[in-house]
Formats: C-alpha cells, sequence, structure tokens
C-alpha cells in the first residue's frame, strides 16, 4: 500500500466490519488482494454487539438459525456451543474468527466513509475518524483510492416506522425496536406494553416483556398475522429440515408440507388469533419456542392493526380498544446507504420500496464489476452469513478475471424476472423485497464459480447434499478456496429422522415405478419381437 499524509492506495476496500465485511475481507486478502475493512464502531461483529446506546441486539436476544447453518464455513462453532448460541457467545465467536485469521490487521476501526466517488476504474473513499459513540466526527477526513470496493455494512440500516392517527397525542412512550434493550433499561417493568409488527423482533420482545418484564399487558398488533414455527420440530433444530429435496417439491406441496407441521404442533393458527393472510412458504418464518405459549396462558394477546391512538387508549380495526403505556414499533427497516450520491443511489435504490436493482443482489449492472454489494439479501429459512460469505467468494473470482458477469442487457434482464418471480412467490411486503431461499440462492451463486456442491463428485455425502441442510461447509467440498475439513462437518449436520424416512419413502416409491415401467417396456419388446 502506498500511503501519503492523508491518501491511501490498495486494491480492495470493504465497509463494514460485521460478518458479511469480514468474510469479504478475508477471501479477498486469501485471494492476494491488498484489503482495507472500514469499521464505523470500535469492535467487529455489528449488529451482533450489545450496546445499550447504539445499534445491536437485544439483552434477550439468541440466534434463531441453528449453528449448523449461521456459521462460517471453514471455522465452525465449538461442539460445546448450544444450537442456538446467545448473542455474547455469537459475538465471542466473531472475535475468534477474527484473530483466528488475524483479520484485526486490516481493519480501520472508529472510521466513518463520508462519500464515495467512482473514477474511471477506480473508486475513491473518503472517510473521517469518530468517537466511540460511532458518530461525532474528529474533522480528520481521510481518501482511500481503490480498484475493487465491496459495500457490507447491511441492509438492516435505517429503522422503517409507521405512522397512526392520534398517535402524536399518545402520553406514552413510543420507541422502535431497534432502541429496545431489556424491561429495566427501557423502563417496561410493570407497565403496559403495544408491540407494532409480528416479525422475530415483535416477539422476542413480547416474551421478554411478558416473562422478566412482568408487565401488566402484553399486546401485540398485526395487519398480515403469522405462521409461527418453534426452535425445535420432533427434537431437532427447525430449519434443519430446509433440504434440497424439499426446495425440489412443487411449491404447493411443499407449502402443504409446512403447513400441516405447524398445526400438528401447534394447532391452527387462527386459533391463537394469529390469522395469516399468506401461505407459510410466502413469507420469513417467526420462530418462538414460547409465544404460543404465553398466548395460551394469555400472558401476550394478538390483536389486529391499529385503528387511531387516542391519548393512551389505542383502537384496532375490529374496533376492540386498550390502554398503553408504551408502544414498540417492530416494524424492520429500510436500506440506507448515506455515503452514496444521490446518482448512485438512483442506479441500485428503489428507496420508496426497498427494493434493489442488483444482479443477484450483489452487482449493480450500471456500476460495473468492481463494486459489490455483500448481505443485501433477506433469508428465507436459515441465516445471512452463509448466504453473504458466497457472495463475497463469488466477487473476489470476479475481482481475479476466474469469473465474468453477463453482458449488462443480460444482468438487466435477469433483474426483471427475478422482480416478477419474487411478486409471485412472496406475499407483498418490504421485508420479503430481497427474500431468497439460503439453499437455493448459495447453489446457484456457488455454481458460479466452481463452489457448489456436485452429488457425482461426492458420493458418499449424496444422502445428506439433498435430504439434510448440510450447514455452511458444504460449499467448501469443492471449488475455490476447498477446505480439506468441509466433508467432516458435513457429516457433523445432524440428519433429521423425518427426512431421512422421507427418502427411503421416496425412493421406494421411485423403484417401484420404475419396476413397473421395465416390465412394461419388457412386454412391449416381448410383444414387438
Amino acid at each position: 500500500m502506498e500511503e501519503t499524509e492523508n491518501t491511501t492506495e490498495t486494491d480492495v476496500v470493504v465497509i463494514g466490519a460485521g460478518i458479511s465485511g469480514l468474510v469479504t475481507g478475508k477471501c479477498m486478502r486469501e485471494d492476494g488482494f491488498k484489503v482495507i475493512i472500514l469499521e464505523r464502531t470500535g469492535e467487529v461483529g455489528g449488529l451482533w454487539n450489545y450496546r445499550e446506546k447504539d445499534y445491536g441486539v437485544m439483552r434477550c436476544t439468541h440466534i434463531n438459525v441453528s449453528k449448523y447453518n449461521y456459521c462460517f464455513s471453514d471455522f465452525p462453532f465449538h461442539k460445546e456451543a448450544t444450537d442456538y448460541p446467545h448473542h455474547s457467545e455469537m459475538a465471542q465467536y466473531i472475535v475468534d474468527y477474527t484473530k483466528n485469521f488475524k483479520l484485526q490487521e486490516i481493519i480501520r476501526f472508529n472510521t466513518k466513509v463520508i462519500s464515495l466517488t467512482q473514477k474511471a476504474d477506480r473508486w475513491e473513499v473518503v472517510t473521517d475518524t469518530v468517537e466511540d459513540d460511532g458518530q461525532t466526527l474528529e474533522g480528520r477526513p481521510q481518501t482511500i483510492t481503490c480498484r475493487f470496493l465491496a459495500i457490507a455494512s447491511g441492509h438492516h440500516a435505517k429503522p422503517s416506522s409507521p405512522s397512526f392517527s392520534g398517535e402524536e397525542t399518545f402520553n406514552g412512550e413510543i420507541i422502535h425496536s431497534v432502541d429496545y434493550k431489556d424491561p429495566l433499561t427501557n423502563g417496561f417493568v410493570g407497565k403496559r406494553v403495544l408491540l407494532v409488527g409480528i416479525g422475530n423482533s415483535a416477539v422476542d420482545v413480547a416474551v421478554d416483556c411478558a416473562t422478566v418484564g412482568r408487565c401488566k399487558s402484553v399486546y401485540i398488533s398485526t395487519r398480515s398475522g403469522a405462521w409461527i414455527l418453534p426452535n425445535y420440530v420432533f427434537g431437532l433444530p427447525t430449519d434443519l429440515y430446509a433440504c434440497r429435496a424439499f426446495f425440489l417439491l412443487p411449491w404447493k406441496w411443499g407449502n402443504f408440507i409446512l403447513e400441516t407441521v405447524i398445526k400438528f404442533l401447534y394447532g391452527n393458527p387462527k386459533r391463537w388469533g394469529l390469522n395469516p393472510k399468506m401461505k407459510a412458504l410466502q413469507t420469513q418464518p417467526t420462530v418462538s419456542p414460547t409465544l404460543i405459549h404465553h398466548i395460551q396462558r394469555r400472558n401476550i394477546k394478538i390483536v389486529p392493526n391499529i385503528s387511531k391512538v387516542d391519548g393512551d387508549t389505542v383502537q384496532f380495526v375490529n374496533g376492540e380498544t386498550a390502554q398503553f403505556d408504551k408502544i414498540v414499533y417492530c416494524t424492520g427497516y429500510k436500506i440506507d446507504l448515506p455515503y452514496l450520491s444521490h446518482d448512485l443511489r438512483a442506479k441500485v435504490l428503489d428507496e420508496g420500496s426497498n427494493a434493489i436493482a442488483m444482479y443477484k443482489n450483489v452487482f449493480s449492472p450500471n456500476l460495473g464489476s468492481n463494486l459489490a454489494f455483500i448481505g443485501f439479501v433477506q433469508p428465507a429459512t436459515g441465516g445471512v452469513l452463509t448466504m453473504s460469505e458466497t457472495q463475497a467468494r463469488w466477487f473476489s473470482q470476479v475481482c481475479l478475471g476466474n469469473v465474468r458477469l453477463p453482458p449488462k442487457h443480460e444482468m438487466e434482464q435477469a433483474i426483471r424476472t427475478e422482480k416478477m418471480t419474487q411478486s409471485d412467490k412472496w406475499y407483498q411486503s418490504a421485508r420479503h423485497t430481497i427474500q431468497k431461499d439460503p439453499i437455493v440462492y448459495n447453489d446457484e451463486i456457488a455454481s458460479f464459480f466452481g463452489a457448489k456442491p456436485e452429488l457425482l463428485k461426492h458420493p458418499s455425502l449424496a444422502w445428506r447434499l439433498m435430504l439434510s441442510s448440510c450447514g455452511a461447509s458444504q460449499y467448501r467440498l469443492q471449488g475455490p478456496g476447498r477446505w480439506s475439513g468441509a466433508a467432516a462437518e458435513v457429516r457433523r449436520v445432524p440428519l433429521t429422522d423425518m427426512m431421512n424416512f422421507s427418502g427411503y419413502l421416496g425412493a421406494a416409491v421411485i423403484a417401484i415405478l420404475l419396476f413397473y415401467v421395465l416390465r412394461i417396456v419388457f412386454h412391449i419388446g416381448s410383444f414387438i419381437f
């Protein structure tokens, strides 16, 4: 790297030292590039760090994806880790990953990106040092020029809040879930609380308030309802049931199976007032082992959308009213890239709809192959970590020149086609504009650079590759970055009895059909000759 007092030159700049930024920096450095990772705070891990006065997880947060499917592909969790690690365990795991691959050597902490400018075939990144709060600028701007740029600052960036008639008259406090830490810190103990939204954050806050907070009442208001999945199905983590065999089924068959399992475990969601307006496979599932329990005990009540607010009284669209002291908007986030100029933002974002105009959620056809957006995808099941890592490895191979992107017009057509597919498949909401099934998505992206697991190349793993989620390490079985420990890690991912039985049943049906087909062919052949 060549440096002057205020200018640095390097091959790659990565914005963000969360999980997406770290895997990108690691992949690029391993492929021989000089890399600088820029991080606004003083630590790695992004939202997995608990911070009482800044963006981060709640005190009660556990990952809602199992450790098998939410881990680095060549650095698995230790065997003693719980199936669903607490955020503190997750944060330490990320630190361990950083130290193991010596990524701290290439990270500039307390560095905020001010602006990006594209100049010919290079990017100019202007930064400033910030205080420990991650916001206050010190007024010492620096410039970094690079050949390749990866934006990995995350799509959970800017809180999205609704607006209800009369909310300005509310006597209590209204916050977004990004500002919720725990009942004591936020002053919720013994209060009457209303959660707006029924995603994973809303359910976590509701259960936290009903138990730790001993709140007088806890309501969840939802417009579209929800299908609630437990953390475990028949004794194993729920996400282990997502597999290639399942995604090969016709959509209606897969949805019927999933809804049948949910009803078998919890009963019809309408019985608990959840009233989902969509099919189970049309939305990102809300995962909770205890929500239904608390609804049954009447510790939490489900109500429809808010009609109006009048002082401390909230009226819902069904005419029901209740009084509250606190309202928490658990209504998600908008993609926010403030350091991009208006012209650059217009090329990659539709800010009104939270949609993106990127080829496979990574490359803008208008900005070329030297800029990648890593982690700008919402997993339908499983976690974003494996998706970010696959994206990063693809980007690195593109930068090396080993892989080429399609022509601009082909990428634009692919974006249009995927938008149509998205609108047909997912329930219409802002949270689904960038949603993908991780296994399906990772298989496609990994196939671009030779890392998609091929059954014929791994016959001893073929059964698992079809019927198990197989975890993150399956994408290190072959291709660039192949890892010698990948096969052992794939075998360590539990194969569920349900999918194993389904595999045997399917194989038996195919064998019987094949037997009768051969008999018919033999009979016809005998008749002809």
